[in-house]
């Protein structure tokens, strides 16, 4: 046989290997005195010789110089066993248990490939095919053979698809499995796959801010009102980093200033620099982003910075509200940058640090949890919890409880009592930016560096998209499901977004838990009429209403806290006969026209016609087609190895696919070149002042006919 490369002959030995059962290794090869290229080479059996150390001997002989050397599994094999013993000793002189490395067993045999160039081609001028140890029969252990280790190029495109969206190696094996058939049909083991990541980690790990920079740069050609700003540091080093897209932007200057969540706690790169993003909550009560950044410290200059860059890039509108952990540092640069900003901490982180100190009390005695529940979750007015918290700190006798003074210090800083009439919709903790985090570590690790995590926020942006086009269809397109047939729930059916109608009819609810008693001219008593109201306890409410002006005022708050009625207003509103929700009651944040600028708004602009038109990009439809293939052929070839007749249909059918595809390379080969032909005569027919329509047109039809 001859072949016109060596890579071609090696390819060819090795399937003959994978077919037979053995592994092979290229064993010497001689090279020209002159050229320095390959001219002879010699292929043998993996178990050639007794595993002798890498050895190369020259040696000129008429005028050639001939190189012995051995193969690169075998080199890999010293550099491995030494980087083994390395390691070895550092866990020796750290108390750890030595690993056992296992090495291959040498039995020399004979069994090998030569080839030498001959003229312009690699002539095989021996060959020897008896080997003196047994061959690996079972196409389930072959893929364990060195030489036949590897995963096909389609199936790495597949696979570095797959590893983008942060899919573990087990979860990229459990896929690979169900494409194969069987697990032992993949002909690689996990460990390849994982050593693939690495290399794609390798390759992108470091990767500096420089070309993270050039990425934004691209990004802002694309979106020009897409806004990043970084810092540098003495030494020229990026010390912050803060990014936002402009539909971000947009939304937040539009509709959604009102409240912010910040968060600090989620540390996500290799640099170990926190990832601070900000959320909000957009016309569906969804989180979306309006921003992320990387801050090398915590302190409060690094914030003060953050939130200057936020003003610039949110055109100076600084939030209306924003929740955020107990950081001091966080709080003195809100104070600075946000003055005017009604600023709250998380309830949860609070009540959590105090769980272990509080919580043992108030397990012991079940009446003062039951009133220290009510003093924190159902005050109406900071002079409300201040009698109850008095109170009750009398009752049991806990004025020199140092955990319970404590709370109370700084109460001012997240009791629901004393931010009754700012904006913070359904909303006590920074659950928001603690559901972006879970989120976030889906899609990222602590091993990505800064150029990854950037993209891989954009995919987690994407998927905000994607969710509130969603809601946005069925709001537009899904009639609602009302709890009652009162005018008052229809109405709200029609002006607010699906979610938070359901929001409201929730709450419609509850207006059934309630008895309305009038105690003046336009004020109504609201007491409930079971021992307990979910959300609101068992205290009685004071709602004002005055019809002529429709103007509504209940105590509990909840339109200035969540931006819609309450059950209490709702109740007065059904015992007078109120049909229409007030204008001036309806928050257009809560409606589809919160962004006046999305229903004009042309949708994939940045994406290429071809794309929209099409749909899946080709190379990705190609693999898409490739895993479908995969899998189906698979199934085939189990049931067709089964027997001998369905063997024998199994070639007949793959004899005619290839016929068939070949008849089709030879139409296609076939069309481009009489286009070709036609292009040419059309131009030489233009330069003659012939009609070029008249030469080209029987050219088309004929290639219509064909295809």
């Amino acid at each position: 046989m001859s072949f016109a490369t060596l890579d071609e002959a090696r390819e060819y030995y090795n399937s003959y290997a994978k077919r037979t059962g053995f592994s092979i290794r290229t064993n010497t090869s001689r090279r020209s005195a002159i050229t320095r290229e390959k001219q002879k080479v010699q292929f043998v059996c993996n178990k050639e010789g007794f595993g002798r150390k890498r050895r190369v001997a020259a040696q000129l002989v008429d005028g050639i110089t001939c190189y012995s050397d051995n193969d690169e599994a075998e080199e890999e094999d010293t550099a491995q066993e030494e980087e083994d013993e390395q390691v070895e000793k550092s866990k020796k002189f750290d108390g750890c248990k030595k690993r056992k490395r296992e090495k291959m067993l040498y039995t020399n045999c004979k069994a090998r490939m030569v080839v030498k160039i001959i003229g312009s081609r690699w002539q095989v001028i021996y060959f020897l095919a008896e080997h003196n140890h047994d061959l690996v029969v079972q196409p389930s252990l072959k893929k364990f053979l060195r030489s036949h280790r590897g995963i096909p190029k389609q199936e790495k495109d597949f696979i570095v698809l797959l590893h983008g969206c942060n899919l573990s190696t087990g979860r990229i094996m459990q896929l690979m499995s169900e494409f194969y058939g069987s697990a032992q049909l993949v002909p690689y083991d996990g460990k390849q796959v994982s050593n693939f990541r690495s290399t794609i980690h390798k390759t992108e790990k470091f990767k500096d801010m420089q070309e993270t920079l050039d990425y934004f740069r691209a990004l802002k050609e694309e979106d020009p009102e897409f806004f990043y700003k970084i810092k540098l540091d003495d030494n020229h080093r990026v010390e912050n980093l803060f990014w936002v897209d402009s539909a971000a932007r947009r939304a937040y200057k539009e509709a959604y200033n009102d409240c912010v969540s910040f968060d600090a706690t989620y540390m996500t790169n290799i640099y170990e620099m926190p990832c601070t993003p900000f959320i909000g909550i957009n016309r569906h009560c969804q989180t979306f982003q309006l921003g992320c950044a990387f801050i090398r410290n915590e302190k409060t200059a690094t914030y003060e910075w953050l939130f200057l860059t936020f003003l610039e890039a949110m055109d100076r509108k600084a939030p209306l509200n924003i929740i955020t952990d107990q950081d001091p540092a966080m709080r003195a640069a809100i104070c600075i940058v946000f003055p005017n900003t009604t600023h709250r901490n998380c309830r949860w982180h609070i009540m959590d640090k105090f769980s272990g100190t509080i919580g043992p009390i108030l397990a012991k005695n079940d009446e003062l949890n039951e009133e220290f529940v009510d003093c924190l979750n159902h005050t109406v007015s900071p002079e409300d919890f201040e009698s109850k918290w008095s109170t009750m700190v009398q009752k049991y006798g806990l004025e020199d409880n140092e955990h319970f003074q404590h709370l109370y210090h700084i109460r001012q800083s997240f009791i629901p009592a004393y931010y009754m009439h700012s904006f913070f919709p359904f909303l006590q903790s920074t659950q928001r930016s603690e559901g972006f985090n879970a989120l976030l570590k889906k899609y990222v690790n602590p091993n990505l560096s800064v150029l990854q995590f950037v993209r891989q926020y954009q995919k987690i942006q994407e998927k905000c998209l994607v969710a509130q086009d969603g809601q946005d269809f069925r709001t537009d397109e899904n009639e609602r499901r009302r709890w009652s047939r009162h005018p008052l729930e229809k109405h709200a059916s029609t002006v607010y977004t699906k979610n938070m109608f359901y929001r409201f009819s929730k709450e419609f609810e509850k207006t059934a838990e309630y008895d309305v008693k009038p105690v003046g001219q336009f004020q109504y008593w609201l007491e409930p009429n079971n021992s307990f109201v979910f959300g609101y306890g068992k205290r009685n409410y004071l709602v004002t209403a005055i019809e002529e002006d429709e103007s509504y005022c209940c105590e509990c708050s909840k339109f200035d806290r969540d931006g819609i009625i309450c059950c209490h207003i709702m109740r007065v509103m059904v015992r007078m006969g109120v049909k229409l929700i007030p204008e001036r009651y309806i928050l257009k944040r809560w409606t589809q026209q919160a962004i006046a600028s999305d229903t004009n708004q042309v949708q994939n602009v940045n994406a290429p016609v071809g794309l929209v038109a099409r749909g899946m990009p080709l190379t990705s439809e190609k693999t898409l087609r490739l895993t479908n293939a995969t899998t189906a052929f698979a199934a085939i070839a189990v049931e067709g190895c089964t027997n001998d007749e369905n063997y024998a249909i199994l070639e007949k059918h793959i004899k005619e696919m290839r016929s068939e595809f070949e008849e089709i390379k030879k139409r296609m080969m076939a069309n481009r070149q009489n286009t070709s032909g036609t292009e040419s005569g059309a131009t030489e027919g233009a330069e003659n002042g012939t009609d070029v329509s008249t030469l080209t047109r029987p050219s088309l039809q004929t290639a219509g006919l064909k295809n």
